[in-house]
């Protein structure tokens, strides 16, 4: 059977770690959750991405770097980690993806996964399956700053459109109604509640998935249930099969983080 291959667009991050006395940093941005989420799902995932020359992390071997925009200065966030909240901080700003210089060779379909508005939907123009994540389209990223949101006025439409993505809070904050993203050609609308599960909207319905067992990984869900649940309805999985296999996957992600022998048990 033929391999699905999936494309994968979006800033890699380097996510400096203050938690507690102790600071540390770690690599991060969709490429590396997203990604995941195609492999476990039977895909290969194919990186279209920004890297800079201090990002000297060893990323995992399925994922395949096709095109990177190289700058002297990788996008960077300070996360805090007190008394149990998060704050996120842009340290260092993202270049812009120019889209007009991508060219896409043999991909099935592909994720638009910005992380701080480095991608420009207006420029996409490809005749394949998208599926976008508003995270980094609704993210306001001032420099120094704690993250915060734009309000999201119009989205342009594109025949493409297949599965959109974004958690409540994205919603809420962006000002992302449902009727306005299947105004822009979105099929399938997917709305994440965290840890308690995601609703997956269509013409027909509402399909609702909810969590039965929960774990402290926070960071990457989004992202890994977009690459899983989009990589199966490529491969022609229909919607109700995609969505249950997708909670099953998002579970055990959240229980075991990118473990991948464990994702994949």
């Amino acid at each position: 059977m033929k391999k699905i291959n999936i494309g994968i667009a979006g800033s890699y991050t380097i996510d400096e770690i203050h938690e507690s006395s102790t600071m540390y940093e770690k690599p991060g941005g969709s490429p590396i959750y997203s990604s995941l989420g195609v492999y476990v799902a039977g895909g290969e995932p194919h990186v279209y991405s920004v890297k800079g020359e201090d990002f000297n992390f060893k990323l995992p071997e399925y994922i395949k770097d096709d095109i990177i925009f190289y700058t002297k200065y990788n996008l960077r966030f300070e996360i805090d980690l007190y008394n149990g909240k998060r704050t996120l901080k842009l340290k260092f700003p993202a270049i812009k993806m120019d889209f007009n210089s991508i060219k896409l060779k043999n991909i099935d379909g592909l994720i638009l996964n910005p992380v701080c508005n480095e991608i420009d939907l207006n420029q996409v123009h490809v005749n394949i399956p998208l599926a976008v994540d508003f995270q980094g389209i609704v993210r306001k990223c001032v420099l120094g700053n704690e993250i915060s949101y734009n309000e999201i006025d119009n989205i342009p439409s594109n025949p493409s459109y297949v599965v959109a993505h974004a958690n409540i809070e994205e919603v809420n904050n962006g000002k992302l109604n449902i009727e306005k993203l299947f105004n822009a050609g979105f099929k399938e609308i997917i709305i994440s509640y965290g840890d308690e599960g995601f609703e997956i909207y269509t013409k027909n319905g509402v399909l609702k998935e909810i969590m039965e067992s929960k774990g402290k990984n926070e960071v990457g869900n989004g992202d890994f249930l977009l690459g899983f649940y989009f990589t199966l309805r490529v491969k022609g999985i229909e919607i109700s099969k995609a969505s249950k296999l997708s909670k099953i996957a998002s579970q055990k992600f959240s229980m075991y983080g990118p473990d991948l022998q464990l994702l994949l048990s």
